[in-house]
């Protein structure tokens, strides 16, 4: 074969520039660079194609700009960090764009707080907080290891099709803070214990698998996107755990897979919906919808609505459910309840809810209640929803006939859709058509979100 066209029997590989981009086999430790101190900082510019397994004693530490590490399958190629239990964390990754592909990553660090993988990319003085770089992780395997990673900052920080699994963590899991936009898609966090200890599973991790932690301070969570993956907690661990102190601006959980099997005192999810009320969750297997829904409930009540003292409007005499309207001004016999509250605040004395969600939305609200009076004649009872003080226009009516002088009861009932952003405050009105105290003594209101 000529020296220009060496065809099948040439030793190269590949070009070992191109476009003035590096490209550097590695097939040993020592072909990310020279490690001064347990420390190696490879050359920026740089795609590193690792082949096979790589045992690493050192700590790989990038800092220079522009570098990929990359394999071609992740079940063959990958970096084993075997350094000394407490040498610190294995991979770290500051102010830097960087990308993993097509690996697996595993770790014999059992220290508690040292990660395979720390990333950092987080100034808070300055503009998006300093968030200005991209981390890429596609196709690769965490496996065999302890405490997984710490991920901080980043303007995108996008981890797809991976494979987090055998981990034994004690400290941290996949833990996330203040990103700028998270994208998590179709990855799958599983068995979270000891490989080797198959059929008989032990040395299980007892820390959440997926955590986005309290901002300490910082900017938060802008965007967060959990979709398509694959998340199995067992015993004491959490599938999903987002801290009450971190915030999302605009966030999605969706068509995840959450499996309970295994569970002691871990749960799949673990959040305050109320809190998270920015967040999207549907359509996820073992993860309860995000929707706002709320019971109200008024009970055994024979204190009557002080319909005698109110001026009428437009031919009828109207109060709102709520403690002041009740005779005597102290509420009904017993106050009103909330046995569902989600994603809206409730007040009793009120007898309202308001919609306490970020996000815009369609409600249905149904009403049954039983009314009553105690006067002689024939009366037109109506109920209304409010919103924000304005009666909607749907009405339930009823016409109770009394001739004998004492409480006359009957049904009324009422069904709404509408809209809803947060802030809106619902509550139901009472009307009567003449100058007479009503006794509202069952009412069962439900409204959710769809």
């Amino acid at each position: 074969m000529s020296e220009r066209n060496p065809g099948i029997f040439s030793s190269i590989v590949f070009t070992p520039t191109i476009n003035s981009t590096n490209m550097v086999e590695v097939s040993q430790e020592s072909d990310f660079g020279t490690a001064v101190g347990g420390v190696i900082t490879p050359a920026a510019d740089t795609a590193y194609f690792v082949r096979g397994n790589v045992n690493c004693t050192n700590i790989l530490a990038f800092t220079n700009p522009n570098i990929a590490v990359v394999g071609w399958d992740r079940d063959v190629d990958g970096l084993t960090y075997t350094g000394a239990a407490g040498a610190g964390d294995f991979i770290t990754i500051t102010e830097v764009n960087f990308q993993l592909a097509n690996l697996k990553l595993s770790s014999t660090n059992n220290t508690g707080g040292d990660v395979v993988l720390r990333a950092v990319n987080y100034n808070a003085p300055d503009y998006n907080a300093g968030r200005d770089k991209i981390l890429t992780i596609v196709n690769c395997q965490f496996r065999n290891c302890f405490d997984v990673w710490n991920i901080e900052g980043f303007d995108l920080c996008d981890i797809q099709n991976t494979l987090v699994w055998y981990v034994q963590a004690t400290t941290i899991g996949c833990q996330f803070k203040n990103v700028s936009k998270l994208q998590l898609s179709s990855c799958e966090y599983v068995r979270w214990f000891d490989e080797t200890s198959i059929p008989t599973p032990s040395g299980y991790a007892t820390v959440p698998m997926v955590e986005l932690v309290d901002n300490a301070g910082g900017s938060g969570f802008g965007a967060v996107n959990i979709s398509g993956c694959v998340i199995h907690p067992q015993q004491t661990q959490d599938g999903i755990k987002i801290s009450d102190l971190a915030t999302i601006g605009f966030g999605t959980i969706a068509s995840n897979t959450g499996i309970d099997i295994g569970l002691t005192t871990g749960v799949v999810a673990n959040f305050d919906y109320d809190i998270q009320n920015s967040t999207i969750v549907q359509a996820n297997q073992g993860i309860q919808n995000g929707n706002a829904k709320g019971i109200l409930s008024l009970t055994d009540n024979i204190v009557l609505l002080d319909i005698t003292n109110t001026p009428p409007v437009s031919g009828l005499y109207s109060l709102p459910i709520a403690d002041a309207s009740f005779v005597g001004g102290a509420g009904p016999t017993n106050p009103i309840t909330f046995p569902v509250a989600q994603r809206v605040i409730t007040s009793s004395a009120n007898g309202s809810f308001a919609y306490d969600s970020k996000i815009d939305g369609n409600f249905s609200v149904n009403l049954n209640a039983t009314v009553g009076v105690n006067t002689n004649g024939i009366f037109n009872i109506q109920v209304q929803f409010r919103q924000n003080g304005t009666p909607l226009p749907l009405i339930g009516k009823t016409t109770i006939r009394n001739s004998g002088g004492t409480f006359v009861a009957q049904p009324i009932g009422l069904s709404i859709q509408g809209t809803a952003t947060q802030g809106d405050v619902f509550d139901v009105l009472v009307s009567i058509d003449s100058q007479n105290d009503v006794l509202v003594s069952e009412l069962i209101v439900n409204g959710f979100q769809f």
